[in-house]
């Protein structure tokens, strides 16, 4: 019995470490993001077993690992009992994740990008040529993957997120430059260039900056423009995109958000 526990716990402790591993790995170039959620999907998504039941290999051999621990205690195996719990326990507790990104996945629009300007997006310039797969070019006219209405990816944007307009703050544009690039920095994102709009109305300021994500370490670009508009006020646009997945989890759209509080809270 005391070897079965043994067997089981180690089990379930090997099969929850790709999901520990999947984002370190990918951060660190040791495989691809597509790999490395492919290995979260590979030991989360259920599997059809006897009888058309389907089970997910992380979850079954967690229960397993704790239904065993817990038997353990009662036929004076209590050592061996304790690390089966303690294997579950990590297991499930790994297991939180995938649910997690299945919930994000389902609860946002299938696109991996956000702007406040569907007709004159802020130009991503200074990333447009970094390692890439999503094009740095505005594909709001696309049509949103896995939907067969033919809905766009502006469209969706619009239905999901309505709340997610240009601001407009009765503040000089280099205040608001400055406010801008304040709010970027205390986010945690990396500057990578600031100066004249090109694809602003009337002329104006750009700050474009990239935030990459502690787990896999995936960069998603950010841009900010600011256009002086009528009664001196100031007018900023913002986008933010992904570079690589088709979905974005709504991560860019929780990114526009956050700025948004931020900077209404410095002002």
């Amino acid at each position: 019995m005391r070897h079965a526990i043994h067997l089981v716990a180690v089990a379930a402790v090997i099969v929850a470490l790709p999901i520990l591993a999947a984002g370190p790995g990918t951060r660190f170039g040791l495989w691809d993001y597509a790999a490395g959620l492919g290995m979260i999907r590979g030991v989360s998504t259920p599997k059809a077993v006897f009888g058309g039941l389907s089970v997910s290999p992380l979850f079954f051999i967690a229960g397993l690992s704790l239904a065993l621990g817990a038997a353990g205690f009662f036929t004076r195996n209590a050592r061996a009992g304790v690390l089966a719990v303690a294997a579950a326990a990590f297991a499930f507790a790994l297991g939180v994740i995938p649910l997690k990104m299945k919930a994000a996945i389902e609860s946002n629009p299938f696109i991996h990008e956000i702007t406040t300007d569907f007709d004159n997006p802020p130009a991503i310039v200074a990333a447009a040529g970094q390692e890439r797969v999503n094009p740095a070019d505005y594909r709001g006219g696309d049509p949103v993957p896995r939907r067969d209405d033919g809905q766009t990816v502006a469209e969706a944007q619009r239905e999901a997120f309505p709340d997610i307009r240009p601001l407009v703050i009765q503040r000089d544009l280099k205040t608001a430059a400055d406010l801008s690039l304040s709010v970027i920095k205390s986010m945690g994102m990396d500057v990578l260039a600031e100066g004249p709009a090109d694809n602003a109305v009337g002329g104006g300021w750009r700050i474009e900056a990239v935030a990459t994500s502690f787990w896999f370490g995936f960069k998603d670009d950010f841009v900010v423009r600011l256009t002086m508009v009528d009664g001196g006020a100031t007018r900023i646009d913002i986008r933010s995109k992904s570079r690589v997945g088709k979905s974005d989890l709504g991560a860019n759209a929780a990114r526009v958000r956050e700025f948004e509080a931020r900077f209404r809270a410095k002002i």
